[in-house]
């Protein structure tokens, strides 16, 4: 309901966003699904720019329907939070710093994992700035 004003009924945005992490921190499975982790850590590694973003954009297409809804639905929003980065201090690095444990959930027991940190931070940023691309 795009009526309702959070604002005005005290709500801050660091609740919003809280909630919105817990969220996705309760479904089952991530929003970005396992399966394809190692994929899109392959995909980071092309130098190539555009032939990165055309290799993001087909595993994109590989969610869930549902998924993949959704997911365009936060990476627009999160796009459209970031052009106010000079009001909010919000930009698309810090952005996908704050989110990418969220949209993908990982395993920060696997000590693998997490030398691959920041490639999956940087994954998050691209789909966030590149947005209307994949979307």
């Amino acid at each position: 309901d795009h009526n309702i004003s959070l604002e005005s009924m005290g709500v801050t945005v660091n609740a919003v966003a809280g909630a919105l992490k817990a969220f996705f921190a309760d479904l089952p499975d991530p929003l970005i699904p396992y399966s394809l982790h190692q994929e899109l850590l392959e995909t980071s590694k092309i130098l190539d720019k555009t032939e990165r973003l055309h290799e993001l954009k087909e595993i994109v297409k590989k969610f869930h329907p549902v998924n993949y809804d959704v997911f365009r639905y936060v990476i627009t929003h999160l796009n459209r939070v970031s052009q106010q980065y000079k009001t909010n201090f919000m930009t698309a690095d810090n952005l996908s710093i704050c989110f990418w444990p969220t949209l993908m959930r990982p395993d920060f027991e696997n000590r693998e994992f997490l030398s691959t940190t920041k490639i999956h931070q940087s994954v998050i940023e691209t789909f966030i700035q590149q947005c209307q691309f994949f979307f």
